[in-house]
C-alpha cells in the first residue's frame, strides 16, 4: 500500500479546509474548488470534497437532501503523542466536546468532540 486517503464530503469546503489546516498546522497539497487534500502526520491524506460532488460522481440518487436530519456518520480516530493539545485546539476552532479524556478498556486515553460538519473527532494517546 502506498498511501491511505480518507475522503469526506462537506457542505462548506472552505470552512472545513481551514479547520483541518489550523488543527494540524498543514497546507493543502491540492486546493481546487471541488477538491482539497491535506497530508496528515504519518502519511495519510485527508481529502475534502463538497457534498455537491456526490451527485456528479455517483448519480442522482446521491443528490444532497436538504431536509434530511444530519447525524454523525464518520469518526476520525487520531492516535497521537499530543492528544490533549489537539483536542483543546479543536475546541478552540469551534468543535464541541462530547467526552473528556477517559481511559478506555482497549488501552487508550481518549477525548471526543464533534466539528461543524458533524464529524466525530477522537484524540487518543496509547497508555503503556
Amino acid at each position: 500500500m502506498n498511501k491511505t486517503y480518507f475522503i469526506i464530503y462537506v457542505d462548506d469546503i472552505e470552512k472545513t479546509k481551514m479547520f483541518y489546516e489550523l488543527l494540524f498546522d498543514v497546507k493543502p497539497t491540492i486546493d481546487e474548488p471541488g477538491m482539497c487534500e491535506l497530508e496528515l502526520p504519518n502519511g495519510a491524506v485527508l481529502g475534502i470534497m463538497p457534498n455537491t460532488s456526490l451527485e456528479k460522481l455517483f448519480g442522482a440518487e446521491y443528490r444532497v437532501n436538504e431536509k434530511k436530519k444530519a447525524s454523525p456518520k464518520f469518526e476520525f480516530y487520531f492516535q497521537v503523542d499530543n492528544a490533549e493539545a489537539l483536542y483543546q485546539k479543536a475546541l478552540q476552532l469551534g468543535a464541541l466536546s462530547l467526552r473528556k479524556f477517559t481511559k478506555m478498556d482497549w488501552g487508550d486515553r481518549v477525548a471526543y468532540c464533534v466539528n461543524h460538519d458533524g464529524h466525530i473527532l477522537a484524540f487518543a494517546e496509547r497508555m503503556e
